[in-house]
C-alpha cells in the first residue's frame, strides 16, 4: 500500500517586503534623488539576481515586492521578468513605482496580467512638479492612460520646502482621477542630491498637512471610491498597530541594481547598512532591523 505524505501548508517568507532597483537609469533629474540618478552609471539589474535573492530570502506568501529605480520602465524587459518569477513564487503582492512618463500598452498589459500594483511619483499640480521633477504633462498623459484602462494607482509625494505648501492643490488635482486610490507623503532626507536646506519646516509640514486632510475629507465627501491620505491610516499606532515598515523589525529588504542588499531602499550605498549580496545575503544584518527612535514621540496610545 502506497503511503502518501500530506501536503504542507506554503511557508510564510522570511522578507515581507522586498524593494527591487532593476535600473539606475531615469529619464529626470529630480532635484533631491537620494539615488542620484543621472550623476551614476547606468546599471541595470540582470533578472536572474533577482531570482537568486528571492529565493535566498524566501519569497513567498505574505510577502511584498516592489519594483523601483530609477525608472523601472526603461528597462520593461526586466520588470516583466521580475513580475514573473516573484509571481511563480506566490509572493503576495507585486507593485511597481514608476514616475509614470513610460505608462504605454506593453505597461497596461503587464499590470493587468500580472495584478500589478502601481504608484506614481508626483510631487505637486504642475508648476510645482515641473520645478523639482520636471515633464508633468507626461506624467499626467500617463495617469489618463491607467484611467482609460480602469487600473487604479497611487500616488507618493516627496515633501520638501518646494511642494509643501500645493499639497492640497495635489489632492484636488488627483480628486479628477476615480481610479487614483491613495496619496503618500514621503518626507525629504537630506541624502543624495538633497540638502538641509531642501526640508520642509514643521510648521509648514503641520499646516500642510491639516489642510490636505481637509482638502480630502471634502473629496471623499464628493467621490464614490475615496482617496485615502496614507499618513493618516499610519498615524493610529495605537492597538494592533506595531509599526509603519517591515524593515524596522528586519522584515524588509533592499536589492540594488548591482545586486547589493540593505534593509531599506533609502539607506542603499552606505556601507556601515550593507547587507550582502543576493547570492549570499547578510541574514544577520538583515534581522537587526532599523528599531525606530520614538523619544520624540508624543504621549498618545
Amino acid at each position: 500500500m502506497l503511503v502518501t505524505e500530506p501536503m504542507s501548508e506554503p511557508r510564510p517568507s522570511a522578507i515581507k517586503l522586498l524593494v527591487v532597483w532593476v535600473t539606475t537609469r531615469c529619464q529626470l533629474r529630480c532635484r533631491y534623488c537620494y539615488m542620484r540618478a543621472g550623476d551614476v552609471p547606468g546599471v541595470d539589474l540582470d533578472a536572474r539576481t533577482f531570482t537568486a535573492a528571492a529565493r535566498n530570502l524566501e519569497l513567498g506568501p505574505g510577502a511584498e515586492v516592489q519594483i523601483a529605480g530609477g525608472e523601472p520602465l526603461l528597462v520593461p524587459d526586466v520588470v516583466e521578468a521580475v513580475a514573473d518569477e516573484a509571481h511563480k513564487l506566490g509572493v503576495s503582492r507585486i507593485s511597481v513605482q514608476t514616475n509614470g512618463i513610460g505608462i504605454d500598452e506593453r505597461f497596461i498589459a503587464l499590470v493587468q496580467r500580472y495584478r500589478l500594483g502601481v504608484g506614481i511619483s508626483l510631487d505637486g499640480p504642475p508648476a510645482t512638479n515641473d520645478k523639482v521633477r520636471g515633464r508633468t504633462g507626461d506624467v499626467l498623459r500617463g495617469l489618463a492612460r491607467l484611467e482609460a484602462a480602469g487600473i487604479p494607482f497611487g500616488v507618493t509625494a516627496v515633501v520638501s520646502r518646494d511642494t509643501v505648501a500645493t499639497l492640497p492643490d495635489l489632492g484636488l488635482l488627483l480628486a479628477g482621477f476615480s481610479q487614483a486610490r491613495s496619496l503618500g507623503l514621503d518626507i525629504l532626507r537630506p541624502a543624495g542630491r538633497a540638502s538641509e536646506e531642501d526640508l520642509a519646516s514643521p510648521a509648514a509640514l503641520r499646516q500642510a498637512f491639516v489642510s490636505l486632510s481637509e482638502r480630502l475629507a471634502w473629496v471623499n465627501r464628493q467621490r464614490v471610491t475615496p482617496l485615502r491620505l496614507r499618513e493618516l491610516a499610519a498615524a493610529e499606532c495605537g492597538d494592533g498597530h506595531a509599526g509603519y515598515c517591515p524593515s524596522e523589525f528586519g522584515l524588509g529588504a533592499a536589492l540594488t541594481a548591482d545586486g547589493s542588499l540593505y534593509p531599506c531602499a533609502s539607506l542603499a550605498g552606505y556601507p556601515e547598512y550593507a547587507c550582502g549580496t543576493a547570492t549570499a545575503p547578510d541574514y544577520a544584518r538583515l534581522r537587526l532591523g532599523l528599531p525606530p527612535d520614538t523619544s520624540a514621540c508624543g504621549d498618545c496610545a
